[in-house]
């Protein structure tokens, strides 16, 4: 592990997560992402003293605008896509190290960050980050291959990006209403990022995204009161099953490998 690069990973991820933050407000009600970046979604004043800077400006976003007093939703929303992008930077950075793959897995986390957020307030899989990520991410992993001489790594990669767009639209067409077609397209470049670690990995991860979303609806649902019918964002499950093998590769092998090939096969 390298410590000077897993403390810049995750420096970084601390302004980059906060940085998402005009996505996570926009977006969802179709706003342009225009300047300023940080402004009150009321009045659209822009931000003044602390809400100038970055990372510390969610303290100032408790209290009421100062134009004309309107109060914030989601005042802590930054802060938390700021912890949650520094963790998975960081965790990227010690699973690769100073590997050039590890560029390709950044910008992908940092993706499935920002949809997750936006998936858990309005239920939707915006295109307007899911295509840019997939737009930078690809050319990464190409690149990732040619240096590194892993085309096989690139072949499990397309080959799960596919099956899990299949997959998920056969879902999706037998039960639309379950499985939103964000999430099949999403399936996509989850499938890839866990794909380039192997046709295991991939699959141990799309069992992981049913389980925990399973599990996570389950408690919702318990917690909330909701009925059965209330719609679950299922982007969060699939970022988090796939970051979780690609991160903790061995460590969920050695648990659920047994698990899945008794045999050894």
């Amino acid at each position: 592990m390298d410590p000077l690069l897993v403390a810049g990973c995750a420096a970084g991820g601390l302004l980059i997560g906060d940085a998402l933050e005009p996505l996570a407000d926009r977006l969802p009600k179709k706003l342009p992402l225009d300047r300023p970046w940080w402004r009150c979604p009321s009045c659209a004043s822009p931000d003044t003293g602390v809400g100038r800077v970055p990372v510390a400006r969610t303290a100032g976003r408790f209290g009421p605008c100062l134009s004309c007093g309107a109060t914030r939703s989601h005042p802590a929303r930054p802060a938390v896509q700021a912890v949650l992008t520094a963790a998975v930077l960081a965790g990227l950075a010690v699973r690769f190290g100073p590997d050039i793959g590890l560029a390709a897995y950044a910008v992908v986390g940092i993706g499935l960050v920002a949809i997750s957020v936006i998936d858990i307030e309005s239920r939707i899989v915006p295109n307007r980050i899911l295509y840019p990520t997939v737009a930078l991410a690809a050319p990464l992993f190409v690149l990732t291959a040619a240096v590194d001489h892993r085309w096989g790594s690139l072949w499990h990669a397309g080959a799960c990006a596919a099956i899990g767009f299949v997959a998920m639209f056969v879902v999706h067409t037998a039960y639309p209403k379950g499985l939103g077609f964000g999430d099949v397209r999403l399936a996509g470049l989850v499938g890839g990022a866990a794909g380039w670690m192997g046709f295991r990995a991939a699959f141990v991860a799309f069992f992981l995204m049913f389980l925990l979303g399973s599990v996570g609806g389950i408690l919702q649902l318990a917690i909330t009161g909701a009925g059965r019918r209330t719609a679950i964002g299922f982007a969060p499950y699939m970022a988090a099953g796939t970051l979780a093998v690609v991160i903790f590769t061995m460590p969920i092998f050695h648990v659920v490998h047994p698990l899945l090939y008794r045999n050894g096969s």
